[in-house]
Formats: C-alpha cells, structure tokens, sequence
C-alpha cells in the first residue's frame, strides 16, 4: 500500500485500456431527522447537485492493482491485490456483518485511502461470502481519478459520496450487480471498520436512492434486526417554488472518528436497554419505542425528557441518557411533520419543525457547536435585514435554519426565497458579516435543490 503526492493515474506496464466508466455520486444534505437512522427512526435527506467525479480506467495485463487519485488532494494512492487478499480472509474470517476495526498500519488514521482501502476489501469479501466468482479485474489493474466539488467535513456526507462511488464503480465493472440494500450496507461497514465511525445508513442510501426534486423518507424502524427499510419519495409542494436549498458551511470542519459521535451512540444503546428494563419490553430501537401508545401521546418535550428521567431512575448517568433518547423519539414525530408540511404546502410548520430539529440536537443531543449556533442567527439576522430591502418580500422567506449532519462543525440548512440568495451569499463574502464578526471565519454558501442520486456509463466498451 502506497500513497503518493501528486496524480498519476497511469501506472506503468499496465497495457491498453479495456474499459472506461464515468460516474457521478452526489452528497447529501437532511432536512431533517438527525441521529435518527442508528435508532430505529426516521429521515428526510436530499441528493445533491455537488459530488463526487470518477473516471476508471481498466487495463490489459496482469499487473494486479487498484490505483485511485485524489485531484482534490493531490495524491495517488496504490494497493496489490495480493496485499489485499489478506485482509479479505481476515474480514471474512471474523464475518462480514461485524463493526470490529480491521487493521491498516501503513495507512495514516482518517486518510481518505483508508476508505479506498475498505471499499476494495469489502466488495471482494461480500462476492466470497456469496459464492460469487472473483471478477476479472483481481488480476488486472484499475485506475479511479476522482475529483469533487464536495467539501469535505462539512456534514454533506463526503465519506458516503466516496465510499458508494468506489463501490458503485466496482459494481458495475464486476458485472454482477449487488442491490442498492447491500451496496449501502457495505458502504456503511467501510466507515465501522476501516474509519472508526459508527454511523447508520442514511447517508449512503440517499447518495444512491435518490430523485432529482424529490426529498426521501426513509423509515429505519427494522434497523438493526434486518436490514429493510421503507422509502417514500416526497416532492415539495408548488408553494416552494420560490425557495432554494442554501447550505451555511461553517468552516469549522468535524470528524466523527474524533468526536463524541460514537459516544452519542452508545448514550442511545445503553437508554434502550435500561427502558426495556423498567418497562418489561424487548423493543429493538428507540424509535420501535416511539411509536408504542405510552410515548406516542407524550403532547410536549419537557413531559418527555421528565417521564423518561423517571424511568430511568435507578441509573446515575439518568439525565444524559434521557436527554439523548428524548432527541432521538422525538425527532421522528418532527420528520413526519416535515413531510406533511412539504408535502401540503405549509411553510410555517416546516419553519418550526426545523428550528425544533436544532434545538433538541443543541440542547439534548448536544452535538451542536457555538459556530453552528452563530450561523443560524446571522442567517437569520441577514434575511431581516434583506428583506427591509425587498419589496414585499414572500411569506416565509426563510424556512428554518437548522444545523445539518452528524454535528461538531460542518453546516447549516435553510430554505430561503430565491430572490433573496445571491444576494444573502454576497452579504457572507464580506469580511464584516455577523457570523465572521462572531467567529473570526469565513463562512461559504452553497445554493442548490434536491438532485438525484449515483449515476454511470460506460464511455469505452471493447
């Protein structure tokens, strides 16, 4: 395993092309439901028109590697079949299902080859573990440029984007398709194993599943008894029309690995089972316990977080772990609310669906930070300000915002009327706007709409 600065995508000796595949894998932004897709709940996440480029190349001979390049990083990184084979068996043997951590000591921790690494490894272990012959490729060489418009560590879901490009592209140069379920399933088990993040599957399954103008709801509830999911496509009302997607990049950049996420994971794991406890269930998910009558016809957060509190009475972290698993029950009803309001036409309630959203994950689940907060008030304080400039400016001329994402640094989502965007993104290219006078950062703004998810083609076919 090698990594390189600078890009060479042609390795030596490797013979003539034999086939070239274009893809493109978007990021993804969630309107709504976060934290929500590890516990058994609910989401509404949309593609983006920003992603991921990558151009394979497959060559004649025997020289048996997979090259990729990261035009964005500057880099090459190369690895031997041969050197991978040997991770397969250990994937393998301690089973493909499994979180446990695969070792990569000639790797550097959080190295986007790391990913590269475990999309390779996982493909070829998921095609054993199925009986399915080794593709043609495993003694050839393959060589994968990519190059992104997608920032990373923003909470737009570079890693996904990457991970379900990679495999994507395998996918489709293998020749024996594996379905969009066990594609997103392995994309997820690359960040378990080989990035240390304990994420769900949301991120993936939008960067594959989804439509161009619509926003998907996924409902997680069989997760993690079965892999099966329901996904119904909402496509907002014509009273949004007028509105855009802007996304408030902080430029405080996060990693989960490094972060309290997992610890946020656990908070959740740990309240499920003391719940189960005291009430005598064998719920499988937080959001399984959501839906159950007892906790369905709680009217208001406080009752929540205070009858949770109380069940949970005999444990001394009792506090944490009600204020976790309130964000993560509550935020389902918030999800369905969402997609009614857009699906009706309701700006209003979507404003306050999204403005609840970031205060349960600032004040709950506690993954915001002072730079997400900061933003979502200088969004709001430039709207104001636009809109005194406006001639009677539309209802709702900001929809929300909320913070977006797994949380500690990344980005913000808002709707805002489209007559307002250029003009809200000039006013944060000034060095003397509200967030950069709170924070001492330039901000960057991405205005964009629901978009669809990874396509691919061939562009030579010998």
């Amino acid at each position: 395993m090698i990594i390189k600065e600078g890009i060479h995508p042609i390795p030596r000796n490797t013979g003539p092309i034999l086939k070239q595949l274009n893809c493109f894998t978007p990021g993804r932004v969630n309107l709504i439901g976060e934290h929500t897709d590890y516990n058994g709940g609910m989401v509404l996440p949309a593609a983006l028109e920003l992603g991921i480029k990558s151009e394979l190349s497959l060559f004649k001979g025997e020289f048996g590697s997979v090259v990729c390049v990261s035009r964005n990083n500057s880099e090459t990184v190369e690895f031997k079949h041969s050197e991978l084979s040997r991770l397969i068996e250990v994937v393998l043997h301690s089973g493909l299902e499994k979180s446990d951590a695969v070792e990569l000591a000639k790797l550097p921790q959080h190295h986007w080859s790391r990913y590269i690494a475990g999309c390779v490894i996982l493909f070829r272990a998921a095609l054993l573990s199925r009986h399915l012959p080794q593709p043609d490729w495993v003694e050839q060489t393959i060589s994968i440029v990519l190059d992104a418009s997608l920032p990373q560590g923003s909470g737009l879901s570079s890693s996904a984007a990457l991970c379900i490009s990679i495999l994507g592209n395998l996918n489709i140069l293998s020749g024996i398709p594996l379905d969009a379920k066990t594609l997103a399933r392995l994309a997820m088990l690359v960040e378990h194993r080989f990035a240390g993040t304990h994420c769900g599957l949301m991120d993936q399954l939008a960067v594959l599943c989804s439509r161009k103008d619509h926003y998907t709801r996924i409902d997680f509830l069989e997760y993690p008894v079965s892999l099966d999911f329901h996904i119904v496509y909402a496509k907002a009302h014509e009273a949004f029309r007028n509105h855009s997607l802007l996304i408030f990049k902080t430029g405080v950049q996060h990693s989960l690995a490094e972060s309290e996420y997992n610890s946020r994971r656990s908070a959740c794991e740990e309240a499920l089972k003391a719940l189960n406890k005291a009430l005598g269930l064998g719920a499988h998910s937080l959001g399984e316990l959501a839906r159950l009558p007892r906790f369905a016809n709680i009217p208001a957060q406080s009752e929540y977080l205070n009858q949770l509190e109380t069940i949970l009475e005999g444990k001394s972290n009792k506090s944490e772990l009600a204020k976790r698993a309130t964000h993560a029950m509550l935020e389902n009803a918030r999800v369905m609310s969402a997609a009614k309001a857009l699906t009706n036409g309701d700006l209003q309630a979507l404003n306050g669906t999204m403005r609840a959203s970031h205060h349960s994950l600032d004040t709950l689940y506690e993954v915001t930070c002072p730079e997400l907060n900061s933003a979502c008030a200088a969004v709001e304080s430039v709207v104001r300000e636009l809109c005194t400039a406006v001639p009677a400016p539309a209802l709702g001329a900001l929809i929300g915002p909320r913070m977006t994402g797994g949380g500690f640094g990344g980005s913000t989502i808002q709707l805002v009327q489209n007559s307002l965007c250029e003009s809200l993104k000039e006013r944060f290219e000034r060095e003397d706007n509200p967030y950069t006078k709170a924070t001492g950062l330039m901000p960057q703004i991405i205005i964009t709409r629901p978009s669809g998810g990874f396509t691919a083609g061939f562009a030579v076919n010998n």
